[in-house]
């Protein structure tokens, strides 16, 4: 019954921390942030922190969150899944997480927009195979609105960003600042 409470309050608010079960540890999200901690990326790799079930990393990600993922090819439990083009690791402003989590594993879907990289004099930066490799104060930008969706095994990370406006040519886009720097290479996720 004490653990059956404690994990409906960690769920209910996640920055609790019950000091006799490590399993319901902090995390910090990105409205939660201090400014030591601004420069640091969340990853899905980091075993300290994240795992698999309700440890997963996009139990952690809220609409606003600026993800990392891979598109392609990816591996889950050892299996390749994906459509069988080289893997590539995009970007996306997370508009709605659908996922459900258990114990061992998660099932669903996060939505949002497709970010573009541009550096800070507005240009794009370029992809190497992997996808661009993101340096800090880099710019993420939305561009056509477009749609996306990924599943939680491909989410690799989330990158700490600031919310910025871009001016160009008499608009004002909303945009995105990295806090932080990340190369894709660094964290796809093989079998």
């Amino acid at each position: 019954m004490k653990t059956t409470i404690a994990l409906l309050l960690s769920l209910i608010q996640p920055s609790l921390s019950f000091s006799n079960n490590a399993k319901f540890k902090s995390r910090l999200s990105p409205s939660r942030l201090t400014s030591s901690r601004l420069h640091l990326i969340d990853r899905q790799s980091d075993k300290s922190k994240y795992g698999r079930g309700i440890d997963h990393i996009s139990a952690d990600i809220n609409e606003g969150d600026v993800i990392a993922y891979q598109d392609g090819t990816w591996f889950v439990d050892g299996t390749e899944v994906g459509d069988g083009s080289p893997t590539t690791v995009r970007y996306c402003l997370v508009d709605t997480v659908q996922i459900v989590w258990t114990h061992d594993c998660e099932h669903g879907l996060v939505y949002g927009f497709d970010l573009t990289v541009a550096d800070n004099n507005d240009e794009q930066v370029s992809s190497d195979e992997h996808g661009a490799i993101i340096k800090k104060g880099n710019i993420f930008i939305i561009q056509n609105e477009s749609y996306v969706q990924c599943g939680p095994e491909q989410i690799l990370c989330r990158i700490p960003v600031s919310s910025t406006e871009l001016e160009s040519k008499d608009v004002t886009t909303q945009s995105y600042a990295s806090n932080a720097d990340f190369n894709p290479i660094d964290e796809i996720m093989t079998a």
